[in-house]
């Protein structure tokens, strides 16, 4: 998967365990779900042979992911090719038992003639507790009781297996001087060596006994606050998550995947981070306004509320005193770390997201006052830009967050959020204020366009110049804002000019030219053309694209189903973070259209 991180996730409502491409849990992110909160470096397993340490190879040992119940229960297995237990089947199942306790079940399948004997299961845990790199860590063993503890205040965390003791365990320091392989090698060899209990910088360290062919062996961890086995992470105000959809339907994997993304305070992460340094996933364990908008959207059109609920009141908390958004948010609707300080985008996002909302009619008179009030702050704030500042009202970052300028999409995007929010205005005078401020916004985004081009600009910039690169954000007039006032043969002409200039490879990219991690294709770009292709074509044969782009959107799936960020435009192999939340509400919404 070249830099992307994860290959399969675990989940329950409040913690989410990551394996990454070789099998092996490489965080576990528990009660929250963000990189701040990351509770384990790493839990790397393999082999011994007689003595020697054997690390398993995804790509020598044949490794394959199964689903036996998707995020709940997963299957690794790996063809072992390693000269000396050459043939073994090592077979893994994880499951996270409630939000506490992860299991690992183990099987070792050998060949009827097998000469090996004496194989174990060597394990070597490192934690990262309570979400911060603690200055002070203590790694315990109790040889009387079998458990391994690891402590970081105010957290602990125990290693045990379900059914008899480790052979021997033990507390190691790890440093840089010192490769893992060395470290587990020498533990084997001299395992009375090694101290009953270290602090500062170290991880533990076990093996099992010999281990019989085809007998299951669980390992499991579980994580505790002090004096409290349990850690109620809930919010009381915020509804409980529902477990089916209308109708009793079983929730798709795309559903299912937002759910895993979901903090129990009603934060949506972009996508799964748990990595301390960000280097597989460029900070996108956060909220950002625009994704979450984008995924309460698609929550509402498959008629679930109580998701888009959670999240509309997640965003209201988020709102500050300026009346706007920040690029990004913590899961406790706090700022996050962000570069970009301004993306006039989010806030009428936003605001769409809370008008289908008050429009259900889905919340309580509490929660309606806190959005409406929320809405009409936000629906003034823009109002009095566009009216009595057009020429710089939302200026910014794009919704790429690389351009700076005043830019069509959030223009669309304003109009949307002020024609449709002005009947929630609290006064007439507000009411027709933001009928004022709508056509200001439409009148600013249709000067984009020039009779020498098939689309509009994208951007303004700050001198006055129109940036007429193709951009997916354009689709906007079609999606989310399809009652955007342009004639019917802007709007095909527009969408055929865009869908062919942006096509690359096998998928489509976000703009020409596009070089961010490489410049490969978009999962959600192709399903934004999805989704706004009923505006334009014909409806049997929109029917038919929608058919094929959701076709299209399965082929850039992972093995186990998850839609990247981005794909390579030859091999479709994810080349960037996984999973997306965005592209997996593009997929959902687009295909409740396709049942319908």
């Amino acid at each position: 998967m070249n830099s992307t991180m994860y290959s399969a996730l675990l989940a329950t409502h409040s913690s989410l365990a990551a394996y990454e491409r070789d099998g092996h849990l490489k965080s576990w992110c528990w009660p929250r779900k963000d990189a701040f909160h990351n509770h384990l470096r790493f839990f790397i397993f393999g082999l011994v042979q007689g003595e020697e340490a054997i690390w398993l190879d995804p790509e020598r040992d044949g490794i394959s992911f199964t689903w036996i119940s998707p995020l709940e229960r997963l299957e690794v297995q790996w063809h072992m090719h390693h000269p000396s237990v050459r043939g073994l089947r090592v077979r893994m199942i994880a499951n996270l038992s409630d939000p506490h306790t992860l299991e690992h079940t183990y099987t070792i399948d050998a060949p009827e003639m097998s000469p090996l004997h004496n194989t174990k299961l060597w394990f070597l845990a490192a934690p990262e507790i309570a979400g911060r790199r603690s200055q002070f860590q203590c790694v315990r063993t109790n040889s009387e009781s079998g458990v391994i503890r690891c402590d970081a205040d105010p957290f602990f965390m125990t290693l045990k297996m379900a059914t008899g003791e480790f052979r021997h365990a033990a507390a190691v320091q790890i440093d840089s001087h010192t490769s893992l392989g060395h470290l587990v090698q020498s533990f084997l060899n001299h395992p009375s060596s090694f101290r009953p209990i270290e602090m500062g910088r170290c991880a533990a360290v076990a093996v099992t006994p010999v281990l019989r062919w085809n007998s299951p062996v669980t390992v499991c961890m579980k994580l505790h606050a002090a004096g409290n086995d349990v850690v109620h992470a809930a919010d009381p105000d915020i509804p409980a998550l529902a477990a089916d959809t209308p109708a009793g339907r079983s929730p798709s994997l795309s559903l299912r995947v937002l759910d895993a993304l979901s903090s129990p305070s009603g934060a949506m992460l972009a996508s799964a981070e748990c990595d301390w340094e960000m280097r597989y996933s460029g900070g996108y364990g956060f909220v950002w306004p625009r994704d979450a908008a984008f995924v309460g959207l698609s929550l509402m059109e498959c008629g679930l509320t109580d998701r888009a609920l959670r999240l509309g009141l997640f965003l209201s908390k988020a709102l500050g005193s300026s009346a706007d958004f920040e690029q990004r948010y913590t899961d406790a609707a706090q700022p996050a770390p962000s570069w970009c300080l301004r993306q006039p985008d989010q806030r009428p996002l936003v605001c769409l997201l809370w008008i289908e909302l008050l429009a259900a009619k889905c919340m309580t008179d509490k929660q309606t006052l806190e959005i409406r009030t929320k809405l009409n702050v936000c629906l003034s704030a823009m109002a009095d830009e566009l009216i009595d500042s057009p020429a710089t009202a939302l200026t910014g970052f794009d919704l790429w967050e690389e351009r700076e300028g005043q830019h069509f999409f959030a223009l669309v995007c304003a109009y949307g959020a002020l024609i449709r929010g002005a009947r929630f205005a609290l006064t007439d005078t507000a009411q027709e204020r933001c009928t004022r401020a709508a056509q200001e916004a439409a009148g600013l985004a249709q000067a984009h366009f020039s009779p020498l081009h098939k689309w509009p600009a994208r951007t303004r910039n700050a001198g006055g110049q129109l940036d007429f690169t193709a951009d997916a954000s354009l689709l906007a007039c079609l999606m989310p804002v399809p009652e955007f006032p342009l004639s019917a043969v802007r709007r095909s002409e527009l969408f055929s000019s865009l869908s062919e200039a942006l096509k690359h490879g096998i998928g489509f990219r976000r703009y020409c030219d596009d070089t961010y991690r490489g410049g490969g294709c978009w999962p959600l770009v192709g399903l934004w053309f999805g989704l706004s292709a009923g505006e334009v074509l014909p409806s049997g044969e929109s029917a038919g694209y929608i058919r094929n782009t959701l076709r299209q959107a399965s082929g850039a799936s992972t093995a186990l189903g998850y839609l990247p960020e981005q794909i390579d435009p030859q091999s479709s192999q994810p080349s960037w973070v996984v999973p997306l939340a965005w592209s997996h509400a593009f997929f959902m919404q687009l295909s409740q259209r396709a049942e319908k």
